[in-house]
């Protein structure tokens, strides 16, 4: 089985250079960061400038609304970047690889691998291994680099552990996020049902949850977590361990649908 598997990631891993997905991955988590500190930076001066052309403007009002959006201060605008990744990240990476395996499956794609000893686990594994680790990784190198930035021209509020500590977390924040969408689309034989779930999910659970005493226990509080750049760790062990929990029923369901798919194909044949 590791050996299947093995030679699927290899496979998976061709396949995102040759689609241009690591590339993708990479500078759309890079290009948010460079779009959150371009607005911060921009957006944060249009306060003086109106106090300094009109004097009589109320700029008080306006100052304190550029604060909340962009704040010059690192665990603020940290916390507007990861709310960021969270929404456009993940809803644009949900979309572009939520119909991969369904699409591989219709195009006959796992025909010849299945005949030569290949099993659906192994394309599955892979997908989640290859892509979550893509997105995850490419998360976590920008929110670090968009630490160090931040750290040198905003004020320093947040410890180079803790920053550490929520790119790490983010990461695997967005390689479930990938991986339920891969789980779902085989879940449900449906590209679209796994997007709409996910992005459901994403983008709308975390706010509603906070207004629920249970809502920091679920798994969306981890992004809860981050875009309020918080620091009381033991907190995020109980959603964690609900996550995995989650992530495991949820893989064996999915393998058990393609292995259930399998001995119905040898039936007919």
């Amino acid at each position: 089985m590791m050996m299947g598997i093995k030679c699927c990631i290899k496979k998976d891993i061709k396949e995102t250079l040759r689609t241009g997905k690591v590339i993708l991955f990479a500078l759309l988590a890079l290009g948010i960061g460079v779009m959150i500190m371009g607005f911060t930076l921009l957006f944060t001066d249009i306060p003086d400038y109106l106090a300094y052309e009109l004097p009589n403007f109320d700029i008080e009002s306006l100052e304190s609304m550029m604060i909340t959006l962009y704040p010059r201060k690192v665990g603020g605008s940290l916390g507007v970047f990861s709310y960021y990744i969270g929404f456009f990240y993940s809803l644009i990476t949900i979309l572009v690889c939520n119909n991969i395996i369904p699409k591989e499956q219709k195009n006959g794609k796992w025909i010849l691998p299945r005949e030569m000893g290949y099993k659906g686990r192994d394309f599955l594994t892979s997908k989640c291994i290859v892509y979550g680790s893509l997105a995850g990784i490419s998360v976590f190198v920008t929110y670090m680099l968009y630490y160090f930035v931040a750290n040198a021209i905003f004020e320093r509020d947040m410890t180079f552990g803790n920053a550490l500590f929520l790119a790490i977390l983010h990461g695997l924040n967005v390689f479930f996020i990938l991986d339920f969408t891969f789980l779902f689309a085989t879940w449900f034989k449906n590209g679209v049902v796994a997007a709409i779930s996910m992005i459901g999910t994403v983008m709308f659970v975390p706010d509603i949850m906070n207004y629920l005493p249970i809502g920091k226990y679920l798994p969306t509080y981890l992004l809860t977590f981050v875009y309020d750049y918080r620091s009381d760790y033991s907190e995020v062990i109980g959603p964690m361990l609900i996550n995995l929990i989650f992530f495991v029923a949820t893989y064996v369901f999915a393998v058990d649908r393609l292995e259930r798919e399998e001995k119905n194909s040898l039936k007919k044949a």
